[in-house]
């Protein structure tokens, strides 16, 4: 399979107020090569909670999609994640995001597979 260039924007940090809260920001059509980028930093913050509960804030404002592979490995991530204190999400979309129900359906079907509320 060939390789490409990450598509689509992601912006990953703690969030200021709260020590183990992980701040998501996506947009843009999101491929596996971004995801995988996205995967290596969220678990490199996920390692310094030592197994602790820890939940994340996403903001879709601006419209994501992913591709059926990035979906896929999106799950396979997450139940790792799950398995090392990942609890909680709340997710934000925009009413104005392009694609916001095909989005939300997405996001919806990932968080549904692997059991976080």
């Amino acid at each position: 399979m060939p390789e490409y260039a990450p598509h689509g924007n992601y912006e990953i940090s703690l969030h200021p107020d709260h020590d183990r809260v992980i701040r998501v920001a996506a947009s843009g059509s999101i491929n596996i090569e971004m995801l995988r980028h996205h995967n290596n930093l969220t678990n490199e913050i996920v390692e310094g909670f030592r197994g602790r509960p820890y939940g994340m804030v996403c903001d879709f404002d601006d419209g994501m999609l992913m591709t059926p592979e990035a979906e896929d490995a999106w799950v396979k991530s997450a139940i790792g994640r799950v398995a090392r204190g990942w609890t909680c999400v709340a997710y934000h979309f925009d009413c104005r995001a392009d694609h916001k129900l095909l989005v939300r359906h997405q996001v919806s079907r990932v968080f549904d597979s692997i059991g976080v509320h």
